[in-house]
């Protein structure tokens, strides 16, 4: 699957197409099929990005255009690729962990599949809701941002602020960047824990049959609920944290560097366990053990004399510790529960798109009572082998939502969409909108309506007023009255109680599928 998300964020860097990557792993990897060719395609389309699949030999090889997708042959399982440039003499995509590369032409030749994706950005392509998901990256960033410049000119200060000897300074110093460099290195053994297919921990902690970082993390905890990389990690943000809070006093260093002494026994008992009992090495917990003999050797060379912990020192130390420990034990299931949170909509997704598990729900929902024809809005699709029946408010926020993926749907041609308004209040401004929406649709100009509906549905404030001026009328606001009282009638005859509500072929959406599921089960 990462495959495909470096694939495709090639591709949109190549075609210049904004977008943000939660929202593109999202959409690729809850398709109920992640890794096929069809996933990134369903995909580009949530982008507007055309595409289509074709199978291709050699001779076609210099007329592809650029950049498109390719499928690759390699052990253990084929992978899709963006392939960038084709010359004569090589050609460049991205290999399976992401990393672009230059092959020769007959290398290339041998490792295609000739499965492609051609692909072609229009005039409308881009991420649904990009400026908003954009502005709220950016202050998140910001925040971060501030947060550590903040917490360095803190520890900046402090730094400055040591009036000790040469020797001294430089020792304190020296440790804290041992201590920062332990946090890192423990923090990523942390990760490990929840992602243990990362692509750039596995390529680091990986280096033949004898080194496997995943085999020993998982070999060893304690009470089979607390890990070495917690034990690790607490232990050195407990440690910084000290630092940190007495400014790097002499009693804290004292008390850091007892506990080196003290610390330094693990690392007998873990070169056995991984070497002699596991026959196993991780080269974290390796750089961990490093990064605690350089401790010990700072503290007794660069750090004597130190003066005794004071009272407090060593129960802040514990405090911040145990905190620390038990913070990733609470923390931890979370973040598994939302790594895994992509596979289990993926399998829900392949549940519902299952077509006749949908068709039999269809058939025991509620169906249609008194025929609708004729009423509301009605788009034809070219195409369509379903009939979609939208009953919505122009002021409800799920009618919103949903308008776009109906409208994805009849740009496919998969659907005829029919809307029908009831105003879900039956106040003026409502009205008036309903009046409006169907006065632009009464002058037959099919693309004029699916622009006024976008133009209405589409941002998050509504305007009555700016709407109005964008779509003038006349006398065809006049002459809705009976539509409007035709669809009231209709909408109580049929007990419509919230909306939106959705019919496909006279029958009521199963509460089992949001809106967003028909895309895989009315093709």
């Amino acid at each position: 699957m990462e495959n495909s998300i470096f694939c495709i964020k090639k591709l949109f860097d190549q075609i210049k197409l904004q977008y943000t990557e939660p929202y593109l792993k999202e959409k690729l990897l809850t398709h109920p099929e992640p890794d096929s060719l069809l996933a990134i395609s369903d995909t580009l389309a949530e982008y507007k990005v055309e595409s289509l699949a074709l199978q291709l030999g050699e001779d076609k090889l210099d007329q592809l255009p650029l950049p498109c997708v390719v499928q690759i042959s390699q052990n253990p399982y084929p992978y899709f690729t963006c392939l960038s440039q084709v010359t004569e003499d090589w050609v460049e995509y991205l290999d399976e962990k992401g990393k672009l590369i230059k092959v020769s032409r007959k290398e290339f030749v041998t490792q295609w599949t000739g499965a492609t994706l051609v692909v072609e950005k229009g005039e409308h392509s881009g991420e649904p809701g990009y400026t908003k998901r954009r502005k709220e990256q950016l202050i998140y960033q910001s925040l971060l941002i501030l947060t550590g410049a903040v917490g360095l000119a803190s520890i900046i200060g402090d730094l400055i602020g040591l009036d000790y000897n040469t020797s001294f300074s430089f020792g304190a110093i020296s440790l804290f960047i041992l201590k920062l460099a332990g946090l890192g290195i423990s923090a990523i053994l942390l990760w490990s824990e929840v992602d243990k297919n990362n692509a750039a921990i596995t390529q680091f902690c990986s280096g033949g049959e004898s080194v496997d970082c995943n085999s020993v993390i998982d070999s060893f905890s304690i009470g089979g609920l607390i890990s070495l990389g917690n034990v690790a990690f607490s232990y050195f943000a407990a440690s910084t944290t000290l630092l940190l809070v007495s400014s790097f006093s002499s009693s804290a260093l004292g008390l850091l560097a007892l506990l080196s002494y003290f610390s330094l026994a693990i690392i007998p008992f873990s070169l056995y366990y991984q070497g002699v009992k596991l026959k196993k090495w991780c080269r974290l917990c390796l750089w961990i053990s490093g990064i605690l003999v350089l401790e010990l050797a700072v503290s007794h060379f660069l750090l004597p004399d130190l003066a005794w912990p004071k009272l407090g020192e060593l129960p802040t130390f514990s405090f911040i510790f145990l905190a620390s420990v038990l913070a990733w034990i609470s923390l931890k299931p979370y973040l598994i529960a939302q790594k895994e949170l992509y596979t289990t909509k993926s399998k829900l997704a392949k549940v519902l798109s299952n077509k006749e598990l949908f068709d039999y729900f269809l058939s025991t929902s509620r169906q249609i009572t008194f025929n609708p024809e004729g009423l509301g809005i009605f788009l034809k699709g070219p195409k369509a082998k379903y009939h979609v029946l939208k009953v919505c408010n122009p002021y409800c926020g799920p009618c919103a939502r949903t308008h776009p993926l109906l409208e994805q749907l009849y740009e496919a041609g998969n659907i005829d969409l029919q809307i029908v308004f009831v105003p879900g209040g039956g106040d003026e401004i409502r009205i008036k909108t309903i009046r409006h929406l169907m006065g632009i649709a009464s002058k037959s100009n099919i693309e004029q309506t699916r622009r006024a509906l976008d133009d209405w549905y589409l941002p998050e404030q509504k305007d009555y007023d700016v709407f109005a001026a964008k779509y003038p009328l006349n006398g065809e606001l006049a002459k809705q009255e009976s539509n409007i009282q035709a669809m009231l009638v209709w909408a109580e005859k049929e007990k419509i109680s919230h909306t939106p509500t959705i019919f496909i072929n006279g029958y009521e959406l199963p509460s089992a599928y949001g809106v967003e599921d028909l895309k895989y089960v009315l093709q």
